[in-house]
């Protein structure tokens, strides 16, 4: 009698937890069921574009007006705008480039990008004489756009000081770090509607932000985050 007893208890054991398993994978397959049926009813949000985030290679050297230089063998150097440049301006159409035989001074402005209502203003990476400018960019601007580190590039120069220049200049990593600091900078100085027209909300920057923008948000873009002063 006490072994039927004791059989009994083991079976009901296994029994209670089989139905315990079995009720645990039921409530699971209906919370899974559940979720699936949120995500297929839920609308899908609409994302604007909101660009992404910048891109600075490493085989060049940048000046913080976000300029570049890659050196072309020499004292010959090819410079051009960055891609944060040309993401801020959108579908840029037209670059003030000075001639071959002017001279440049770093620090001052080398050329203006144009797009809309907006004139970027944009400091020389390098002092020098311009020896040759981008035929191609300036038939087509957009070169700058689709490709600013390669057939975008804007003027080669041959420097006069360049030991005492490249100084002044960034390698990737430190061009990095100081944009994050001026970006982090720029952000907190805008009200919410201002920080929304110029980046998403992962941080990247809106495709042609420029256009989107009022006058006092321009300027303070222009001096926070490009160094120059607003064309009037």
């Amino acid at each position: 009698m006490v072994v039927i007893l004791v059989a009994l208890t083991i079976f009901g054991i296994f029994l209670a937890n089989a139905i315990s398993h079995r009720l645990a994978r039921k409530r699971e397959i209906s919370r899974v069921g559940l979720e699936r049926n949120r995500m297929i009813l839920s609308p899908v949000p609409v994302v604007p574009n909101s660009g992404r985030v910048p891109w600075f290679p490493e085989d060049v050297y940048y000046h913080r007006g976000h300029t570049w230089v890659k050196l072309e063998g020499g004292s010959t150097m090819k410079i051009g705008l960055d891609d944060f440049t040309q993401q801020v301006m959108g579908d840029i159409e037209g670059i003030a480039i000075p001639s071959p035989g002017g001279e440049l001074s770093q620090g001052e402005v080398a050329w203006r990008v144009r797009r809309g209502q907006w004139k970027l203003s944009q400091l020389a990476p390098l002092g020098g004489t311009v020896v040759e400018v981008n035929e191609e960019l300036k038939k087509d601007p957009t070169l700058a756009n689709r490709s600013p580190y390669e057939k975008g590039w804007i003027l080669k120069i041959r420097s006069k000081a360049l030991n005492k220049e490249m100084p002044e200049l960034m390698d990737s990593l430190q061009f990095k770090a100081h944009f994050d600091q001026d970006r982090a900078n720029f952000m907190s100085s805008l009200n919410n509607h201002a920080l929304g027209a110029v980046y998403g909300d992962g941080g990247e920057v809106i495709k042609g932000a420029a256009t989107n923008l009022d006058e006092k948000t321009w300027k303070k873009l222009v001096t926070q985050l490009f160094h120059s002063s607003p064309e009037e």
